[in-house]
C-alpha cells in the first residue's frame, strides 16, 4: 500500500503555504488510513492527538475534522501532552495522558490512528514507548503519521534545510530565529522512514508493518506507518473479511 499520489492544488483551502500543503497531505493520509483498515461497520477507533501549548500550534485531528458521521460515533479521542506541557492537562475537556502511557486495557480498540504525534513526544525511547502503547491497545492495527526528516522543508517550523544540520546546530538556529518552542528534543524529534521501520521492528511480536508516503515537490514529505496485528484469535471468515493488503 505505497500510496504516493500528489495533492490536487484545487483542493487547497485559503491560508498560508504550509497550511495549504498540510491540508492536502492530511486528507490523503486519512484516505490511506481508510484503505488500510478496511474496517467493518462496528469497528472502534482510538484517535491519538497531541495537545499543543498555544492556538498557534496546529493540531492534526484528521478524524474529528473529516471523518464520516458513522466513524465519529465509534471514535474515542484522546490527547497526550509533550513532556514540557503536562501543566496543560487540567485545562482541556478531552481525555488526556501525560506522555506515552495510555489509560486503556489491552486491545481496547480495533484500530488506533495517531496523527503527527510521534515526532513531538520526545526522544527515540519515548517514541518507542508510544508506539508500543499504540500496539498494545489495538486489536487489528495501528496507523501512525509523521513528517519526513529527509524532505528539504520542515513542516512544523516552516524553515527549509536547517534540520539537515547536526542536531545541536539546528536547535541553536531555531532559538536564534525565534522558534524556541520547537528547539528542544522533547518538543520536536523528526523521523525518517528508516527510523519508523526500526521502531516497529523492535515491538514485541514483531507485527507486520510497512511505511507509505505522500510527496511534496516530488519528494517524500509525509510518512505513514501501518502495523497489522496478528488476528489468530478470529475465525477464518472474520479474518477474510478484515484482510489488509500492504
Amino acid at each position: 500500500m505505497k500510496n504516493t499520489a500528489n495533492a490536487d492544488p484545487s483542493a487547497f483551502p485559503a491560508g498560508g503555504f504550509i497550511s495549504r500543503l498540510l491540508f492536502s497531505r492530511r486528507r490523503q493520509m486519512l484516505d490511506a488510513f481508510t484503505v488500510f483498515r478496511q474496517g467493518g461497520d462496528k469497528d472502534t477507533i482510538l484517535s491519538i492527538n497531541m495537545m499543543m501549548p498555544t492556538p498557534s500550534f496546529e493540531n492534526a485531528d484528521y478524524l474529528m475534522e473529516w471523518g464520516s458521521l458513522q466513524d465519529k460515533l465509534r471514535i474515542t479521542f484522546h490527547e497526550i501532552t509533550r513532556p514540557a506541557d503536562s501543566h496543560l492537562r487540567a485545562k482541556h475537556r478531552q481525555m488526556q495522558s501525560d506522555g506515552p502511557h495510555l489509560p486503556f486495557p489491552d486491545e481496547a480498540f480495533d484500530w488506533v490512528f495517531c496523527g503527527e504525534v510521534i515526532e513531538r513526544i520526545g526522544s527515540f525511547e519515548r517514541q518507542y514507548a508510544l508506539l508500543k502503547e499504540l500496539a498494545r491497545v489495538a486489536r487489528k492495527g495501528v496507523f501512525v503519521t509523521a513528517a519526513n526528516r529527509k524532505h528539504p522543508l520542515e513542516f512544523n517550523t516552516g524553515i527549509p534545510f536547517i534540520h539537515w544540520l547536526p542536531d545541536k546546530w539546528w536547535r541553536r538556529i531555531l532559538k536564534w530565529s525565534g522558534k524556541n518552542a520547537w528547539a528542544s528534543e522533547s518538543a520536536l524529534n523528526l523521523l525518517d522512514a528508516r527510523t519508523l521501520y526500526t521502531l516497529a521492528g523492535l515491538l514485541p511480536g514483531k507485527p507486520k508493518h510497512d511505511v507509505g508516503h505522500k510527496r511534496v515537490f516530488g519528494l517524500k514529505a509525509h510518512l505513514f506507518l501501518m502495523m497489522e496485528k496478528n488476528l489468530i484469535e478470529q475465525g477464518p471468515e472474520e479474518k477474510s473479511d478484515n484482510k489488509t493488503t500492504f
